[in-house]
């Protein structure tokens, strides 16, 4: 989807998935990513909100032309590892647990905001020019693999880079994101100019995929230590992915 100079996608399994108008369509248990790209001249700060609670916090930075493929949470600050979205179906059992319903499930806000164009101005001019900046996050590596290019300037800080089962003959798409495998997508701190106070939002609604995929099949449930953060479920020591919803037992923070 494409507004004010920026374009969000979803991506599963490396494609970018099909738009229908502002919904998308996923395989519940599938792990997907969220394609950024900034098509303005100058930088973008973006804080992208899913089911209400902003996977980047403090604000991801791209660069004029640059393509983020964000897969991942940055939890507690951390910038080496985390774990990947993954949409599951938002079942009774979590509907009923610690979690319940969020009035944003299924979206996903990208909000965003661009860098205001600086005046060429000389060294000893500089900082009274930008005397405070706004701090954010950018990918340690570019789309193509590069490092990012560093601005030599200072001034904002930020942080960067199944079918349904039926009930009565009804379908349930509605799904939620939880942690899934572990991602190693890196981050470093960067920097940005005073930012423009316009804020720009894209909104995107991701829905279980129920056309020909096969149903999601769940383990055998046997008794278990890690407790699921999403639907409340015990799971066997050895468990990795919760056997109710498929959530991460293993929270990378």
């Amino acid at each position: 989807m494409y507004n004010q100079k920026l374009v969000a996608s979803i991506k599963s399994k490396g494609k970018i998935l099909r738009e229908f108008k502002d919904t998308v369509y996923i395989p519940f248990a599938s792990e997907y990513s969220i394609l950024l790209k900034n098509l303005n001249t100058v930088r973008a700060i973006v804080n992208v909100y899913i089911d209400g609670e902003n996977a980047v916090p403090g604000g991801l930075v791209i660069d004029p032309g640059q393509s983020v493929d964000l897969e991942r949470w940055i939890k507690n600050g951390n910038l080496k590892e985390g774990n990947k979205f993954k949409f599951i179906e938002r079942t009774a059992a979590i509907e009923d647990g610690p979690r319940g319903i969020k009035q944003e499930d299924g979206l996903i806000r990208v909000e965003y905001q661009f860098e205001q164009p600086r005046q060429v101005i000389n060294a000893n001019d500089f900082f009274k020019q930008y005397p405070i900046g706004v701090r954010g996050w950018i990918t340690a590596s570019g789309s193509t693999g590069d490092f990012i290019n560093q601005a030599t300037y200072s001034t904002t800080n930020a942080n960067v880079s199944a079918q349904g089962a039926s009930i009565n003959n009804f379908y349930n798409d509605i799904g939620i994101t939880v942690p899934g495998s572990k991602s190693e997508q890196k981050f470093v701190e960067a920097t940005v100019g005073a930012l423009d106070p316009t804020i720009h939002n894209i909104v995107l609604k991701i829905v279980g995929d129920l056309g020909d995929n096969k149903p999601v099949e769940k383990p055998v449930t046997v008794k278990s230590k890690p407790k699921c953060v999403t639907c409340g479920k015990q799971n066997k020591a050895t468990a990795k992915f919760c056997a109710e919803c498929g959530t991460a037992l293993e929270i990378f923070a």
